[in-house]
This record gives structure tokens, sequence and C-alpha cells, in this order.
């Protein structure tokens, strides 16, 4: 009779406890950098805690040093819609960069984590 090992490893958010990734590997596991590193790749901060995109955009949000001082910026599904210049509908420079924002490039920050 063999005996076979099944790893799974399975990550969930730190603060609201979602499902993120996980998989199941034959013999050997995978580290927890690996884990990690996935993870950021599906927009998850990974340090001591993990936490999902969606929670990374509501703290961005709460956060927002911008809305504090003007006000609650225009929503649109979950994400910020931003400030703009008056009479423009593009966002300034600096709520391009949030995370937070609808016109972030999240295909250039995964981009950017890959190995």
């Amino acid at each position: 009779m063999g005996i076979t090992r099944t790893v799974t490893t399975q990550v969930y958010c730190d603060v609201c406890g979602k499902w993120v990734i996980g998989w199941e590997s034959e013999e050997t596991g995978v580290s927890r950098e690996w884990a990690k590193y996935h993870a950021r790749c599906k927009g998850c901060t990974a340090g001591q805690k993990v936490i999902c995109k969606e929670c990374r955009i509501k703290q961005r949000i709460k956060k927002c040093s911008l809305q504090k001082k003007w006000g609650a910026a225009g929503m649109d599904g979950g994400a910020c819609l931003g400030f703009s210049h008056d009479g423009d509908d593009e966002p300034i420079e600096r709520c391009k960069r949030c995370i937070a924002c609808t016109s972030f490039d999240w295909d250039e920050e995964k981009e950017r984590l890959k190995l």
C-alpha cells in the first residue's frame, strides 16, 4: 500500500475572512512566502496580516486625506472615482496612483510584483 501526501494551502483575508486563493499539491507543500506572493498578485497585502483587495480599498478610502479635506468623492462599485480639476473628468495624478481609485492600473501593479 502506497502512502501519498496531499498538502492543501488556503489563504484568507484576516479582516473580513474572505477566501483569497488556495490550491492542493502532492508530496510537497508551498512555503508561506510563495503563498504571500500569489496573494499579492491577487491585490492583497501579505505582511503580518493578509488583507484582501476589497478591504485594502475600504481602508484606503477611510484614510484618504483628500476626502477628509474636501469631502467624499464619487463612488463606483466600491471604488473611488477620485478628485479632478474643475471641468475635467480625469482624476488628478495623486488619485490615479491610489489603489482605491477606479483608474488605478492593477495590471501594472501585478507586473511590478512579478518575480
